[in-house]
């Protein structure tokens, strides 16, 4: 539960940065300040796929099975 709250908590920062950064482009801000807002979104979403990666091999997270078994 705790690593689902992370996931999570980790995806609304990714957006805010994301909203940060067009907020800062569209008042003609400093380009550095854009730029460090949206690094920030692509490390956001590099540590949440290495997280899901990590926890899928670790079991802590069981992908759903398919519906339908085929025979």
């Amino acid at each position: 539960m705790l690593f689902k709250l992370l996931i999570v908590l980790l995806l609304l920062f990714m957006i805010g940065n994301l909203f940060w950064g067009l907020k800062s482009m569209l008042s003609q801000q400093d380009p550095r300040l854009m730029s460090r807002y949206i690094g920030r979104r692509l490390i956001c979403a590099v540590l949440i796929v290495l997280l899901l990666i990590i926890a899928l091999a670790a079991g802590w997270i069981v992908p759903h099975s398919p519906l339908m078994k085929v025979s």
